[in-house]
């Protein structure tokens, strides 16, 4: 019956230490698949990061095109109000060198003309 147990015994040993190495690899997987989660995570928050700072100088320039529009649409006003027009011709005039005048006179058309404007065909 001691011969039974003896041989019975180293069994029970290989299966121990079987379970102890499956238990070993698990243990390792377990923690590199944690370790590869913890990397994915940490790069998943620099994108995340990333992105709302982005986006945040994405409305930045929004603002700044926006006041930048509001700005010109002012100038296009100014620029096109009558007031603004009356200067710009008087500054033509004076650099066309125009001189006013007093008196008009208009061209009188003769009866030997080349073209005649019909009244009665109006």
């Amino acid at each position: 019956m001691q011969n039974t147990l003896t041989l019975n015994q180293p069994i029970f040993r290989q299966i121990s230490l079987r379970w102890r190495l499956n238990l070993r690899v698990f243990g390792i997987l377990i923690s590199v698949l944690i370790f590869l989660s913890l990397i994915v995570y940490v790069i998943q928050l620099n994108f995340l990061f990333f992105g709302t700072n982005s986006i945040k100088n994405y409305d930045k320039k929004l603002d700044e095109i926006t006041q930048e529009n509001k700005n010109l649409e002012v100038s296009s006003a100014q620029i096109n109000s009558l007031g603004s027009i009356d200067a710009q011709i008087e500054n033509k005039i004076q650099d066309l060198s125009f001189e006013k005048i007093n008196n008009i006179y208009y061209i009188q058309v003769l009866d030997t003309t080349i073209a005649k404007v019909n009244k009665n065909n109006e």
